[in-house]
């Protein structure tokens, strides 16, 4: 039986993170593509997180303008992750005995905290097209800011997550 160690990002976890980045990417698309014939003539292009007005203009395929930005952002993040994040590490560990397992384990909490933030970036993107959409049907009156909140929270606390789990690999590979 394989004992598992802390930092091991099995790959099938990876898998499912990776997956359901793309997943939701997928979901804003079809959520945008079955949402736009039932959009009033007048819809909300852009709502401000911090006031209640939001522009309002004709209904136009400029609607899918922030599943395209999403796209954009998602594929240019995950390149950079790619060209910039995932490359090999260097030496990271001490020992040397351990560096090749302290590297793969490493490169995995890379890729998990990676695909973790395309999650969250994309939850970001589904929120304010699914906020501009409740706007222009006069559902809501603007995006939810406590929630849109707790989003960016989260993603700004994968930085000192990344640091601790980097750490705690780090003492246990030694």
């Amino acid at each position: 039986m394989r004992r598992l160690r802390f930092g091991d990002s099995g790959s099938k976890v990876l898998t499912l993170l990776a997956f359901a980045s793309w997943l939701l990417l997928g979901v804003s698309w079809v959520m945008s593509v079955y949402a736009f014939p039932g959009l009033p003539d007048k819809v909300a292009s852009w709502t401000s997180v911090w006031s209640t007005e939001a522009v309002r203009v004709e209904r136009s395929p400029a609607f899918f303008v922030y599943p395209i930005a999403q796209t954009l952002f998602f594929l240019v993040s995950l390149l950079l992750a790619k060209v910039v994040f995932f490359r090999a590490p260097g030496s990271d560990f001490q020992d040397r005995s351990l560096q090749s397992d302290g590297n793969e384990r490493l490169l995995g909490l890379k890729k998990e905290v990676a695909y973790l933030a395309l999650i969250f970036l994309n939850l970001v993107f589904i929120h304010l097209q699914t906020s501009l959409i409740l706007i222009s049907h006069e559902l809501a009156k603007g995006i939810n800011r406590f929630y849109f909140a707790m989003l960016l929270v989260v993603l700004l606390m994968l930085i000192p997550y990344y640091r601790v789990r980097r750490q705690m690999l780090r003492a246990s590979s030694r």
